[in-house]
């Protein structure tokens, strides 16, 4: 099994070659779209694509039957929609039907894809126009001349070269009954799409699961020549994209894909197999459609292979890597130092100034719980994001925050934890509070608790080093991306992991005394002012109405925890904990009325422009940003969340000033601001673009820009000097570039 250079080009060239094929064949019944026939509803325009519905049939059949619907979805140049399987990213298109009484949709046939690599991605799908087939059942006994409509909701995505954007619409076909005649001007398209779609055969084919990779064995018929063969599996996660190896010997035709995380649970898989030439004039254009079986035994050795071929290989450098985990490691550390995990490090310090007097032992094991918390609380976050993206969703770094319900949750959490530190309760000795002193087991529940609240608080901040890491982790393997996380978290932990391990560190914290009460209860306002900024995250995502709701909650959980905390001290502890229960159960009750408020107005329907300090934002559209570009218009543009602190903190402290504002509008550089506050696909695969997994991001794009990609990227932590510096100097060598052109 030999690996093939350049593999990704060589596999645009083949992509690119099929696709002419493709349009020649089909040009004279595409071209027919464009006549309006009775059969055809009138096309539905997207962002970046257009769809329609499309019936073979003139009329439906009174006497019930069969009738083939269409969807044709129809890309802008440059763009392209995805297969059922889209691979590394993308989304299937899908059909939601609203169908009168009786009738009945089957599934959507897809013809068979091209790959598509998209960066260090492997795509699956269709460049151009694309039909997928479906057959619609109709009941018997309709009135003849009776009119009923066919339709429903559309729903798909389409990328180009930078950006995937998914799209919705509302399609209907009104057909009368008659005799189920088919329309003769939709004949050719639909037997142009009939031709794309793969060839059932039941050629024999098997595969096994070894030590992570899906071996796939499939028994080919006398006559069938291999033309750099590939297989497209149709179950998502059954095995990875970035590399396929194929080989042929004999009769049997071998591949070799490394396992996805859903192979065990498949049992009988099916699969398109392209690059084929055989003697039932079945090409590589159509392919053939297989059913993969589970093998009972191990499968036998291949033998002596007669005609290699491989497929498309993504790998990563181990130099890459090793810098990611290095960075990772950094910028845990410098996360420490951004404001949303002090308050946690100050009571951990608390902590150990409280163990002044413990065995050495005892606050040692204290550090590596803390430590395993911090870790374990990575590892969720990483296998939630990389299963998120894997199904298709745009998750990055914080994508948590981007829910309301979590940010209430968070909030309503900080407000216990500041109400224990203020001693307005006391959980008891079962489980001690965060921050408490202690020995033994509630002390080790402590450490590692406070562990997993560190990262939980830590997500809205982005520290240095940080961003391409967390970029570089989700674009690779699961294994390399949990490295990463694990590293970031080992950062994280750190410090505390020294003060708790080096004697020496330890013995600079001061010494316990009556102060440690004062200042336990100190801590408490770090903690609610958190909870107060993400109930006001709560408002800038839904409303003001239910940040409202949000405080009501918070007040009710601070209602229920001080009757709890007046039952340890009453004589009649029983009314106290049943006012406490009470509290709680209203608290839950207004939290469930934050759902019903998600149509107020929100940030979404804001004014397109909105002042910061001196500057004009206006509201980040890629083509906006593509506009000023090709207009020879500087324009910065940065994507920013109302969750993310350290984008708060930037904006307050340089690109609020007047220094930034002046200096911005006397080159007449114009400000776009992308809102991650709320999920937004569009601008997570801009972050993408630029390797990130998170914001802030902050580009600017000088004078003459020639592309989107090519943005002059800033420090993630900014200051006046470095906003100002950084645009002249960009300036400086946009013009010498021009110079350089012209001479």
């Amino acid at each position: 099994m030999l690996p093939v250079a350049n593999a990704a080009r060589l596999a645009n060239q083949r992509y690119c070659m099929t696709m002419i094929a493709h349009r020649l064949a089909g040009l004279l019944a595409l071209a027919l779209l464009a006549v309006p026939q009775p059969s055809m509803a009138e096309p539905v325009r997207a962002l970046h694509s257009e769809v329609r519905l499309i019936a073979e049939q003139a009329r439906l059949p009174a006497a019930g039957g069969a009738v083939e619907l269409a969807l044709h979805v129809r890309p802008d140049a440059g763009w392209h929609g995805y297969w059922i399987n889209p691979g590394d990213a993308g989304k299937e298109p899908s059909m939601r039907w609203r169908l009168p009484p009786g009738f009945k949709a089957g599934p959507l046939a897809f013809p068979t894809p091209t790959l598509i690599p998209f960066g260090e991605f492997n795509t699956y799908g269709f460049d151009g126009d694309f039909l997928l087939l479906a057959t619609l059942r109709v009941p018997a006994g309709l009135p003849p001349g009776s009119n009923h409509t066919l339709g429903g909701t559309a729903s798909w995505v389409v990328c180009d070269d930078e950006l995937c954007v998914p799209e919705q619409a509302e399609l209907a076909l009104t057909l009368s009954v008659g005799d189920g005649a088919p329309e003769i001007a939709n004949a050719d398209l639909f037997a142009a799409a009939r031709d794309k779609l793969p060839r059932a055969v039941d050629w024999p084919a098997r595969f096994e699961v070894a030590e992570g990779e899906v071996v796939v064995d499939v028994s080919l018929p006398a006559g069938v020549e291999v033309r750099d063969p590939y297989l497209f599996v149709a179950a998502k996660r059954f095995v990875r994209y970035d590399e396929q190896r194929a080989e042929r010997a004999g009769d049997t035709l071998r591949f070799v894909m490394p396992a996805g995380s859903g192979v065990e649970q498949a049992s009988d898989v099916s699969a398109i197999l392209r690059g084929l030439e055989t003697d039932a004039h079945i090409g590589s254009a159509s392919g053939v459609g297989l059913s993969l079986a589970r093998a009972s035994a191990p499968l036998p050795p291949l033998a002596a292979a007669t005609t290699p071929a491989v497929s498309v290989a993504t790998t990563f450098a181990v130099a890459d890597m090793l810098q990611a985990i290095v960075f990772g490691l950094l910028g845990g550390i410098v996360l420490n130092l951004m404001p949303c995990v002090f308050p946690i490090l100050s009571m951990k310090a608390l902590g150990l100034v409280q163990l002044a007097g413990a065995e050495r032992r005892a606050v040692r094991a204290s550090g590596l719980l803390y430590t395993a918390g911090v870790l374990v609380a990575f590892a969720a976050i990483a296998v939630a994001l990389l299963a998120l993206r894997a199904a298709g969703s745009a998750a990055g770094w914080g994508f948590q925050l981007q829910s309301p319900w979590v940010n209430l949750g968070l909030g309503l959490g900080m407000v216990a934890i500041g109400l224990n530190l203020a001693g307005v309760f006391e959980i008891g000795t079962r489980l001690m509070g965060l921050g408490g002193a202690g020995q033994g087991a509630g002390e080790k529940r402590t450490a590692f608790l406070t562990g997993l609240l560190a990262v939980v608080v830590a997500t809205p901040c982005t520290a240095p080093f940080m961003a391409g890491a967390l970029g570089y982790a989700l674009v690779q393997p699961a294994a390399v991306a949990m490295a990463v996380f694990l590293a970031l978290g080992v950062g994280l932990a750190l410090p505390y992991l020294a003060l708790t391990w080096i004697p020496s560190l330890g013995a600079a914290l001061p010494k316990p005394g009556p102060w440690m009460a004062v200042f336990r209860q100190v801590l408490a306002f770090p903690m609610l002012a958190t909870a107060l900024w993400l109930f006001w995250v709560v408002g800038r995502q839904l409303g003001a109405s239910s940040m409202a709701v949000a405080l009501l909650a918070a007040l009710l959980l601070a209602f229920a925890l001080w009757a709890f905390g007046r039952s340890a001290v009453a004589k009649a502890p029983g009314r106290w904990r049943v006012a406490a229960a009470l509290g709680l159960a209203a608290c839950l009750g207004a939290s469930a009325q934050l759902q019903d408020l998600r149509a107020l107005p929100s940030r979404a329907n804001a004014e397109p422009a909105h002042m910061l300090g001196k500057l004009t934002l206006q509201r980040f559209s890629p083509q906006l940003v593509r506009d000023y570009i090709g207009a020879g218009q500087p324009v910065f543009v940065y994507f920013t969340a109302d969750w993310c602190i350290s984008c708060k903190v930037n904006e307050r402290v340089a690109l609020a000033t007047d220094a930034v504002g002046e200096a911005m509008n006397a080159r007449g550089i114009e400000v776009v601001e992308g809102d991650w506050t709320a999920e937004d696909p569009v601008i997570t695969e801009w972050l993408t673009m630029y390797g990130r997994a998170g914001v802030p991001l902050y580009l600017y794009f000088p004078r003459g820009s020639a592309a989107i990609d090519g943005g002059v990227v800033l420090p993630q932590v900014l200051l006046p000097d470095i906003v100002v510096d950084a645009i002249a100097e960009a300036d400086r060598q946009a013009a010498a570039r021009r110079l350089s052109a012209l001479g």
